[in-house]
């Protein structure tokens, strides 16, 4: 009886742990409480596989010593891969899946880096590429300020805003 209910026990658990290990995805809810409770934005930076700027980026950026910790600074951060399955959870709660969730945001290339509100709406225009520590670190100095005053003075810039670029 005994060897019965461990067996009964574990085809259970290993029943109800397959289609969550096998879910892929992020809570954007979550992450954008956490914003709003800090006075943040949310930056999310999307990546790619086999991206060489993506890698880039990284290295000469994101971990580099004199430029580490930027984003974080201004902005609840996350990466998301461009190529990432399955659904997450969107701002609003909602279940979407994920290609949904990105096109939203017109994602065409990698990395993108977006600037948004605690409730998911564009801060700032979204940068697009990279081309150095130097140039990117300026970009993101000047969208991390519009998306600042943004969020501060609940406004919420045009579409012909957000595609403008500095």
């Amino acid at each position: 009886m005994s060897s019965r209910l461990a067996k009964a026990l574990i085809f259970s658990l290993l029943a109800q742990a397959g289609p969550v290990a096998a879910e892929n995805y992020l809570d954007w809810a979550k992450v954008g409480a956490e914003a709003r409770e800090r006075g943040l934005p949310v930056a999310l930076l999307i990546t790619g596989p086999d991206c060489g700027y993506c890698e880039r980026l990284r290295q000469e950026f994101l971990e580099a010593p004199a430029t580490r910790g930027t984003l974080e600074q201004g902005a609840v951060t996350q990466e998301m891969s461009r190529e990432e399955g399955g659904k997450v959870t969107d701002f609003d709660g909602e279940r979407i899946r994920t290609r949904l969730f990105l096109a939203r945001y017109g994602i065409f290339a990698t990395p993108t880096l977006l600037l948004l509100s605690p409730e998911g709406e564009m801060l700032a225009p979204a940068l697009v590429g990279f081309n150095g520590a130097q140039k990117y670190g300026d970009l993101v100095a000047k969208r991390m300020n519009r998306a600042h005053a943004n969020l501060a003075s609940g406004e919420r810039p045009s579409q012909s805003m957000l595609a403008d670029s500095e």
